[in-house]
C-alpha cells in the first residue's frame, strides 16, 4: 500500500494502529499494510465498523454503571448522584424508584480494544490480525476477508482470484499481462 494511504489508516485509527512503527520483535506492522491500494476502502470501512462497536460497548458499560450507582445511593436515600444524570435519566430512575422491587440494570462487558499485529494479502484475500476484540469484531473481520476476495486488489475494482503459483484477486484490466487464468477455473 502507497506511503500515503498507510498513514492516513494510522492516523484515522490510532488505537487499532497503535504498533504500527514498533519493532519487528513486537509486532508485523513494522512491514505497514502488506497489501495493494485497492483494498484501502475495505480496510477504512472495518476499522471504522471495529473501533465505533468498541466505543459503543464501552459507552453501555459506563451508563449502565452509572446508572446502577445512582439507583443503588437513590434507593438507600442518597440523592447526590441522581441529581447528576441528565433529565431524561432521572425520569428513568424515577420511574423505576416507584416499582416496589427496582431493578439494577445489566452491566454489558465491554470489546477489548483491537491492536492490529498485521495487514496482509494471502491466498488473494486480506488477512487482519489482532489481539483483542470479541465476536462481533470476528465477524467484521471476516466480512471485510470476504469483500477483498472479489476485491482487486490494484485498484479497488470488482475482481477475481487469478494465478498459478501466487493468487492474486484483480480485475481484468490489471490481470493482463499477468498469468490470466481464473482461480475457479484450475483443475
Amino acid at each position: 500500500m502507497r506511503e500515503e494511504l498507510d498513514k492516513q489508516l494510522v492516523e484515522k485509527y490510532p488505537k487499532i494502529f497503535r504498533d504500527r512503527y514498533a519493532p519487528m520483535n513486537r509486532t508485523a506492522m513494522c512491514w505497514g499494510f502488506e497489501c495493494g491500494d485497492g483494498w484501502y476502502n475495505i480496510i477504512d470501512r472495518m476499522c471504522d465498523n471495529i473501533q465505533h462497536h468498541i466505543n459503543h460497548t464501552r459507552k453501555q458499560r459506563a451508563e449502565a454503571l452509572v446508572y446502577n450507582r445512582a439507583l443503588s445511593r437513590a434507593i438507600k436515600g442518597d440523592f447526590s448522584t441522581f441529581n447528576l444524570l441528565p433529565k431524561w435519566r432521572q425520569k428513568w430512575l424515577s420511574e423505576e424508584l416507584e416499582d416496589p422491587e427496582p431493578q439494577l440494570r445489566t452491566v454489558p462487558k465491554a470489546c477489548v480494544q483491537v491492536v492490529a499485529t498485521q495487514v496482509k494479502e494471502k491466498y488473494g484475500t486480506l488477512r487482519f490480525y489482532y489481539d483483542g476484540g470479541d465476536d462481533i469484531v470476528d465477524g467484521i473481520e471476516r466480512m471485510a476477508e470476504s469483500m477483498s476476495a472479489v476485491t482487486c486488489e490494484t485498484c479497488g475494482a470488482p475482481g477475481v482470484a487469478r494465478g498459478g503459483g501466487w493468487i492474486k484477486t484483480l480485475c481484468d484490466a490489471h490481470a493482463e499481462g499477468q498469468e490470466a487464468l481464473v482461480w475457479e477455473d484450475m483443475p
